[in-house]
């Protein structure tokens, strides 16, 4: 009777196990990054493609219209939530109010690894220089009335939170034992454009050209980088635009740009987390 009892037991806990890791199938979007320098060809904080980058970037085709928006990201001093591999990200969508959202990010090393998580809205690889993250994500809209990106009312950020169950039981108990210490980084400001390369075997593919630099202008840096999203069920295809993108843009030879996560660069630039 004891042995049925462990052997019931273990079949139970790989069964737990089993239904709380992700499957990998169920990561079906995935997208890639190319960070870039941008040399002289482009002013600070630049709101317009100038004809030097247009020519230095020659093998792209830009729509001239520019989208704008705000960022900033939650946590306390400690990062309590970062050691549960959670991102909380307050975006404003300048250009488009309405699409203003709140964004909490689950991350991890492989798709075993998120445990008990439903209803998210997207689950994502994101490869950059061949380096694969995964995340599972959840999209919370709010109004730019409401709140502030560069002054965020953290309750209210949190209550909105609140009215999702599935982000409620990734942030509450985190929320409510450090709401106190709860504060924001500061806030950078995106400039995008969409383009396609040239190359007529990948002129569908959508590419976004982005640049990030804080939205005081202090300190005085810049991320730039070209980013497009897929299907899994193309990526074959999508890992050749890749890699011409990435072979393209080192051909231009105005750097690599910033390396590594825009998110942990913009807490390393404030104060707040030091």
């Amino acid at each position: 009777m004891r042995n049925n009892l462990l052997l019931i037991g273990l079949v139970n806990l790989c069964l737990s196990t089993s239904a709380y890791a992700l499957s990998p199938d169920e990561f079906t979007s995935l997208e890639y990054h190319v960070n870039t320098g941008v040399g002289k060809t482009l002013p600070y904080a630049t709101d317009k493609l100038t004809p030097d980058f247009k020519e230095a970037f020659s093998f792209m085709k830009f729509d001239e219209d520019t989208t704008t928006k705000l960022v900033t990201y939650l946590d306390t001093p400690s990062r309590a939530f970062k050691a549960k591999d959670i991102n909380i990200r307050v975006r404003e969508h300048v250009t488009k109010p309405r699409k203003s959202k709140i964004t909490v990010k689950l991350r991890a090393k492989d798709p075993a690894g998120f445990g008990d998580v439903s209803n998210f809205r997207k689950a994502e690889i994101d490869y950059t220089a061949g380096r694969a993250a995964y995340s599972v994500s959840y999209d919370i809209p709010y109004s730019p009335g409401e709140i502030d990106v560069k002054n965020v009312d953290i309750d209210a950020v949190f209550k909105l939170m609140k009215n999702n169950k599935a982000v409620w039981s990734l942030v509450g108990d985190i929320y409510q034992q450090n709401k106190q210490d709860i504060e924001q980084t500061l806030v950078m400001r995106t400039h995008e454009w969409e383009g396609k390369l040239t190359d007529k075997r990948f002129d569908d593919i959508e590419i976004d050209f982005q640049v990030w630099t804080p939205y005081y202008r202090q300190p005085r840096v810049y991320f730039a980088e070209f980013s497009f999203k897929g299907s899994s069920r193309d990526k074959a295809r999508l890992e050749q635009a890749n890699e011409q993108l990435f072979n393209l843009v080192n051909e231009v030879n105005l750097g690599k740009g910033h390396q590594g996560s825009k998110t942990n660069s913009t807490f390393e630039m404030s104060k707040a987390f030091h």
